[in-house]
């Protein structure tokens, strides 16, 4: 830090205004651990950074691409090509000079997940790959840690916090106790893919695109506006367990995007419900065989709702 550098409370000193002068130093202590360098994860990095969070640890293995410039806070036409941990490294000592960075250039294995998470007061898992996110999630219960979900996805999104006091990840999201390759097995089967259908009906996704990214031709859509909001909320949700001055949102309770409108809510029943059987129905290859006319079904739903999109009702 050089001489010249202002101190920490000159930094956030505006921030007592709000809060005491304690709640601020539990901001600055709290150990913060995000794993994964998706938009939300490197986003998260300059919004905990400016919101006085002095000790963050940053997974990842990404690199900014022409992509990611409709979203990701880091990504500049001079850092395409770059990494995004060590990109979101140097923002956060711009922000905060005396800040204390540790940069992992690869995600941890299943089986480095518990020396990873349990240096850490607070966890964000930002990764795109569901299944490992459900891993962080149950490494983070197992070691009492509280983790936070925050999950954009077109025009919709999902903020809340789990601790071992709440619901689990796989009771908010109807979501079995798999492991990592059956949880794999079933979320690449096409029928479950086509049981996503809210990315449509709630995400004001385009029917082709849907098909485009479960096919993976496509990436996820994503606007800058929606994810920004939610990653937002997700700063918000650290700070509250960071410093115990507001109840978080515990799941099953979630902030909800869709349709342009944010609320407090709930993870849907309906959409529980729908995924557990989608996983007792497409998660064995008996299940599979045994439910072809689906595919007809399916056919049926997409058909009806490209209609509604062609004219003008969804």
């Amino acid at each position: 830090m050089k001489q010249t550098d202002p101190d920490y409370r000159t930094l956030f000193f505006r921030n007592l205004g709000v809060l005491t002068e304690a709640e601020q130093e539990r901001i600055r202590t709290a150990r913060v651990l995000i794993i994964g360098d998706t938009g939300s994860g490197e986003t998260l990095c300059s919004a905990l950074a400016r919101c006085g969070f002095e000790r963050i640890a940053i997974a990842g293995e990404d690199r900014y691409a022409p992509s990611d410039m409709n979203r990701q806070i880091g990504c500049f036409v001079d850092t395409i090509g770059r990494s995004k941990a060590e990109v979101m490294a140097e923002t956060i000592r711009a922000v905060n000079p005396a800040a204390e960075v540790t940069v992992h250039p690869r995600l941890p294995t299943e089986g480095g997940l518990p020396e990873m998470v349990g240096g850490a007061d607070i966890v964000i898992p930002a990764v795109d790959d569901l299944p490992y996110s459900i891993l962080i999630f149950r490494t983070c219960r197992a070691l009492g840690k509280p983790a936070v979900l925050c999950l954009p996805a077109g025009a919709m999104g999902w903020v809340s916090a789990f601790t071992p006091e709440s619901v689990t990840i796989e009771q908010a999201l109807g979501i079995p106790v798999l492991d990592y390759q059956g949880l794999q097995r079933v979320i690449h089967s096409k029928e479950f893919r086509c049981a996503q259908y809210h990315y449509i009906t709630q995400g004001d996704w385009q029917v082709d695109w849907f098909f485009g990214y479960f096919s993976g031709k496509r990436p996820l859509a994503l606007l800058c506006a929606t994810e920004w909001m939610l990653v937002s909320l997700a700063a918000l949700e650290t700070m509250k367990i960071a410093t115990g001055k507001w109840w978080p949102i515990l799941a099953p309770r979630c902030w909800l995007l869709k349709h342009g409108r944010l609320k407090v809510s709930h993870f849907s029943w309906l959409m529980r419900l729908h995924r557990r059987i989608g996983w007792l129905v497409f998660g064995s290859p008996e299940g599979l065989r045994h439910h072809r006319l689906t595919h007809y079904l399916w056919k049926k739903i997409f058909g009806y709702l490209k209609s509604q999109q062609k004219n003008g009702l969804s």
